[in-house]
C-alpha cells in the first residue's frame, strides 16, 4: 500500500488551489480574481460556522491564544483563523503549499501566522495549542499514519483546549466501484495506465481513506478529551466533524 506524500508536492507545484478544493473554478487555468475571492470566502464561511459551534457547545466568546490548522494547504482556513486568535500555526506535508500559504498571508498583512512542515510525529511543530483544527485532510491520509498524527495533535492540546477535526468514515458506492477505487489508490500504476489509455493525461490520483470511529474515540479518551460532539458531513464520502474539549473525565 502506498501513502503518497508526493501527490501533495505535485499539486503544490502544478495546481495548489485545485489540490485544496477540487472544484473546476479553482483549477489553475480558471483561477482569476473572482474565483480566488470565492476560494477564501469559503474558508471564512467554514471558520465562522466552526466558531459558532465552539461557542455554543464549549466556550462562549472563544479567543484562543494559539491555534493550529493541520493540512493548511495554501492558507484558506489559516487566514480567517489568524483573525480570531493571537498566534496561528499552519501545518502541511507540502513545502510548496506552505510557500503559497505564506504569500497569501503576506498579501493580507497577516503577521501572527507561522508555518511548519508536517510529518507523522509533528516534529517541526513546537509548543502547545488551545485550538487544533483540520478539515477534509485526514481523509487523504492512510489511517495507520493518520491515527498517529491525530494522537499527537491531542497531546499538544492544553487543558480546556478545543479540537475540531474531520474524518471520512464510509464510501457509499457499490462494492465494484469501491474495489476499483482502492485498486487505483493502493496501486497507482493501474490508475496511470487507465488515464494514459483514456486521454494521454496522467494527473495524480488524490487518495481517499475511511477511518474507524471506535479507534478515534479511544484516542480522545486516552488523551483526556472527554467532552465531545459530532456533526455529520458529506464530501463524496460520509464523514464526521468531531468537536472535543480536553477536560477532566466524567464517569457514568
Amino acid at each position: 500500500m502506498v501513502d503518497k506524500d508526493d501527490v501533495w508536492e505535485f499539486y503544490g507545484e502544478t495546481d495548489p488551489y485545485f489540490g485544496v478544493a477540487t472544484v473546476n473554478r479553482f483549477k489553475g487555468e480558471n483561477l482569476d480574481e473572482a474565483s480566488r475571492g470565492d476560494f477564501f470566502r469559503s474558508g471564512e464561511i467554514h471558520i465562522g460556522r466552526i466558531w459558532d459551534e465552539i461557542e455554543s457547545v464549549f466556550i462562549s466568546d472563544f479567543r484562543p491564544k494559539r491555534a493550529m490548522d493541520f493540512g493548511c494547504g495554501v492558507g484558506r482556513l489559516v487566514v480567517p483563523m489568524a483573525a480570531r486568535c493571537a498566534e496561528m500555526v499552519g501545518v502541511d506535508i507540502s513545502d510548496k503549499m506552505l510557500v503559497e500559504a505564506r504569500k497569501n498571508c503576506d498579501d493580507r498583512r497577516i503577521d501572527n501566522a507561522s508555518f511548519a512542515l508536517s510529518d507523522e510525529a509533528l516534529s517541526e511543530v513546537a509548543g502547545d495549542f488551545d485550538l487544533i483544527h483540520s478539515f477534509i485532510v485526514f481523509q487523504h491520509i492512510n489511517p495507520k499514519k493518520g491515527e498517529k498524527i491525530f494522537r499527537r495533535m491531542t497531546e499538544l492540546l492544553v487543558e480546556n483546549g478545543v479540537g475540531v477535526v474531520h474524518f471520512s468514515i464510509n464510501h457509499r458506492a457499490a462494492s465494484a466501484e469501491r474495489f476499483r477505487f482502492r485498486l487505483y489508490r493502493d496501486h497507482p500504476i493501474f490508475y496511470r495506465l487507465r488515464m494514459l489509455l483514456k486521454s494521454g493525461d496522467q494527473p495524480q490520483l488524490i487518495p481517499m481513506y475511511e477511518y474507524d470511529l471506535n479507534r478515534l474515540f479511544l484516542i480522545l479518551q486516552e488523551n483526556g478529551c472527554h467532552k465531545c460532539a459530532v456533526r455529520f458531513s458529506y464530501h463524496g464520502f460520509d464523514g464526521v466533524v468531531i468537536l472535543f474539549q480536553k477536560t477532566k473525565a466524567e464517569t457514568y
